[in-house]
């Protein structure tokens, strides 16, 4: 290299404390997640990078080798734990490069050294820039994932603690306002499952999980492929999937609500419905998919007995319409259009064959139960 070349950069090196000082100031007065970084630790980081652009613009090199590259990994890793967001950081990048420029360019006119030689290193700088920045980039973008990953394994730990009652009392306020949440608040816990129409991640989003639009709040984890989880409000009615949510609850009783909404999703599976229901929503046919002893029972009472007839199935149909016309045999007969005679005739059908009396309420029920259990897939 010929002298100006070598006494540009042994005055850049010999004014180095300076020309760190001013990118380190000119990063704090324009990124406000910069003014936030210890200072004394944001001084050395600064010179040490304005040290390796300084050596490889002199050595005019773009390219970086392992221990390099390991370095400026270890600066984007660096940046997204304290919170810097790769913006800013890219941004930061810019800026002291900018500020180098600038100073060299200064220096170049104080020593009177050919505009040429100034714009060589400006080049030679700009290009090792280029790398640096891709090279932080890729790390601080790797980071970030790791610890949004940590930080959702953290909150889904809390949520499978509270809704199963395994978080302890005086853990419990301490955790709760770490993620958020209101300690003296009530919750609504909710059981769901997607189904294979609909991805997980996105009846997540329609239930308000991870969703900044959304007024209510809570947190979830996934549970054998459901997601368990609680909210400040219950969920939409129309959810596309199916979901069971419980009564509000205090963050301390939510396994009671959880409880309930497991039992409602289960019942709302069985039922084939689509939606969001509670316990109140389903009435009697939760207990239906759930008390199997009695239902199997039921069935066996009052549909076998139906199974040699050659008309069961119109036995059946015609006991179903009957019971949701409120037991009216002329509106029976208009929605199933036959005449009144012929639905007299089918229930009539139905006690001879099974011993019932549908004039009996308790057997009027225990039909009813044993019809529902009957198309519920369990």
């Amino acid at each position: 290299m010929d002298k100006p070349w070598e006494l540009l950069f042994d005055t850049l090196l010999g004014e180095q404390k300076e020309l760190s000082r001013r990118v380190r100031e000119a990063m704090q007065a324009q990124l406000p997640a910069y003014r936030t970084l210890p200072r004394d630790a944001l001084d050395d980081e600064v010179g040490l990078e304005v040290a390796r652009v300084l050596r490889s613009a002199r050595a005019g090199r773009a390219a970086l080798d392992e221990a390099e590259l390991a370095e400026l990994a270890a600066v984007g890793e660096a940046r997204a734990q304290q919170g810097v967001p790769v913006t800013e950081m890219l941004r930061a990048w810019r800026i002291g490069i900018e500020v180098v420029v600038g100073y060299a360019r200064e220096v170049g006119q104080r020593l009177g050294i050919d505009d040429a030689q100034v714009l060589e290193f400006v080049q030679s700088a700009l290009a090792w820039s280029d790398v640096a920045m891709v090279t932080t980039a890729g790390a601080h973008r790797k980071a970030e994932l790791a610890l949004a990953h940590a930080e959702q394994g953290r909150r889904a730990a809390f949520a499978r603690g509270i809704l199963f009652g395994e978080v302890p009392a005086a853990q419990l306020r301490i955790s709760a306002e770490a993620f958020g949440l209101d300690p003296a608040s009530e919750y609504v816990a909710l059981r769901a499952r997607a189904g294979e129409s609909l991805a997980v991640h996105k009846l997540e989003q329609a239930l308000g999980f991870d969703d900044p639009t959304q007024r209510c709040c809570g947190l979830y984890a996934l549970v054998d492929g459901d997601i368990v989880g609680f909210l400040s409000e219950p969920p939409p009615k129309d959810v596309d999937g199916v979901v069971g949510y419980g009564p509000p609850r205090p963050l301390n009783r939510l396994a009671e609500s959880h409880h309930l909404a497991a039992r409602a999703l289960m019942t709302a599976l069985a039922c084939g419905f689509r939606g969001a229901y509670d316990i109140a929503s389903l009435g009697l046919r939760a207990a239906v998919a759930m008390d199997v002893d009695v239902g199997e029972s039921l069935r066996d009472r009052y549909l076998e007995p139906l199974a040699p007839d050659g008309s069961a199935r119109e036995l059946v149909s015609t006991l179903r319409t009957y019971l949701a016309c409120d037991m009216h045999v002329g509106r029976t007969a208009t929605r199933m259009f036959v005449h009144q005679n012929t639905v007299r005739y089918r229930l009539a059908r139905f006690e001879e064959l099974t011993g019932a009396n549908l004039r009996d309420t308790e057997v009027l029920f225990e039909v009813w139960w044993a019809l529902e259990r009957s198309t519920m897939s369990l």
